[in-house]
C-alpha cells in the first residue's frame, strides 16, 4: 500500500529532504556550471583509487542526470581535472581535491573532520563534489541527484523523475 501510495504521489518537492538550500536552477545564470544542457552533459571524474562506494555512486548520478535531462553523463576514471566537468572525490584520499585545498582554491573549513560532511563547489570551472569521508563524499553525489529532480525512491518505488531539458549548479559553496 505504502509503495502504491508514494508511486501516485508524484515528483518529490526536494526542499524537504535536505539541509542545503536549493542550488539547481534551470536557466544559465553568470557564473552557473553546466550540468547538462542543448543534449550534452558534463562528464564525471572519479579516481578508481577512491572508495568504491563513491565510484558507485558517481555511476548511479551520472544515469541520474540522464533520467533528468535524457542525455546520461559519463563517468571516466582519471586523477587529472577536465574543466567543465563533475569531481567527485574524499578528502585525504583523492590527491587531486587535496591539491585545491592546498592551493586554496576549495575551502573544505566547513567539513573537514566531519562526519558525512561534503561541499559542493564550482572550482576552475569544474563542479567539484569532495567529501570529509566516504559516506560524505556519497551523499553530496545524491544530494545532487535530489536536487535535480530524482525521486530518492526513484528505486524502491519507481518514484518519478522530473524532466527538464537544462540543469545548471548555482554559483557558491553548498555544504551540509
Amino acid at each position: 500500500l505504502f509503495t502504491c501510495f508514494v508511486a501516485q504521489a508524484g515528483p518529490v518537492d526536494t526542499k524537504y529532504l535536505s539541509n542545503v538550500p536549493q542550488y539547481v536552477q534551470y536557466e544559465s545564470a553568470p557564473g552557473a556550471f553546466r550540468l547538462a544542457a542543448d543534449g550534452v552533459a558534463a562528464s564525471i571524474i572519479v579516481s578508481g583509487e577512491d572508495w568504491q562506494g563513491v565510484v558507485r555512486a558517481a555511476g548511479d548520478l551520472g544515469q541520474d542526470i540522464g533520467r533528468v535531462t535524457g542525455t546520461a553523463a559519463q563517468v571516466v576514471k582519471a586523477d587529472a581535472p577536465r574543466r567543465g566537468s563533475i569531481i567527485v572525490g574524499t578528502i585525504g584520499k583523492r590527491p587531486l581535491i587535496d591539491g585545491f585545498v592546498k592551493a586554496g582554491r576549495l575551502n573544505v573549513d566547513g567539513v573537514r573532520g566531519q562526519w558525512e560532511s561534503f561541499v559542493i563547489e564550482t572550482v576552475d570551472g569544474s563542479l567539484v563534489v569532495a567529501g570529509s569521508d566516504k559516506r560524505g563524499t556519497i551523499y553530496g553525489i545524491y544530494d545532487i541527484s535530489e536536487k535535480i529532480g530524482v525521486s530518492p525512491w526513484y528505486w524502491w518505488a519507481d518514484g518519478p523523475t522530473q524532466q527538464h531539458k537544462d540543469v545548471y549548479i548555482k554559483k557558491g559553496a553548498f555544504t551540509d
